[in-house]
């Protein structure tokens, strides 16, 4: 059964080998954290969630075989004590919204740093939710604006998602849209898969498809 006490057991799940490399090395050295546990992808966290010893599990969104949204809700179906804290950079209003009712106690920003990430554990374990006050903001927005009764699917693209969108339709890679509007490709994939939460769609053949419906090429 878990625990409130330090130290807790640790699962990092994320699709992408440097991230929960590089959050084991900062984390490892930390007194209030015992053991780390890996996973890259849904179900290999929700399978490692149920074996193992888990505390807290750093959860990202977007991964294959099973994204986190679904494996929150199954790790919280079994073991309800086990605190979630989603690491992400979509934080749009709706996928933090979406996030928090499937049953996690904290989000936080990809972009956020150390400090933040122990100070977010420490508020889960001690029976708190932590969200970011940037993102804390964004969903008191949201929120207002629904009570407000604006339209529920209010999902306006950025000026730079709809350039990024035109791209993908007209075949081109990530790499190469990324020259061509000077970013780097993990911007352009990040920009990719926040059109993707906010039209919530599965993949990119869906989105193409939603802008020539939506006239948006």
């Amino acid at each position: 059964m878990a625990h409130c006490g330090f130290p807790i057991n640790l699962l990092l799940v994320d699709d992408h080998q440097l991230i929960t490399d590089g959050l084991s090395q900062i984390l490892s050295i930390e007194k209030t954290i015992d053991k780390i546990y890996t996973a890259n992808n849904g179900k290999e966290a929700v399978d490692k969630a149920l074996e193992y010893d888990i505390d807290c599990v750093i959860m990202d969104i977007h991964m294959p075989v099973l994204n986190g949204l679904e494996a929150t809700r199954l790790i919280k179906q079994e073991k309800p004590f086990i605190k979630i804290i989603v690491v992400s950079m979509l934080c749009d209003a709706s996928v933090v919204s979406k996030m928090l009712k499937a049953g996690a106690d904290a989000f936080i920003n990809k972009d956020t740093g150390k400090s933040e990430l122990l100070k977010a554990i420490g508020y889960v374990m001690n029976g708190e939710k932590y969200i970011s006050p940037e993102i804390s903001t964004n969903l008191f927005t949201h929120l207002s604006d629904r009570n407000m009764n604006f339209p529920e699917n209010e999902k306006h693209l950025t000026k730079r998602e709809l350039e990024i969108i035109r791209y993908i339709a007209d075949g081109f890679t990530n790499i190469e849209i990324a020259a061509k509007l000077f970013l780097s490709t993990v911007t352009v994939d990040t920009h990719r898969k926040n059109m993707l939460a906010k039209l919530q769609l599965k993949n990119t053949a869906s989105l193409v498809k939603y802008a020539a419906e939506h006239k948006l090429l």
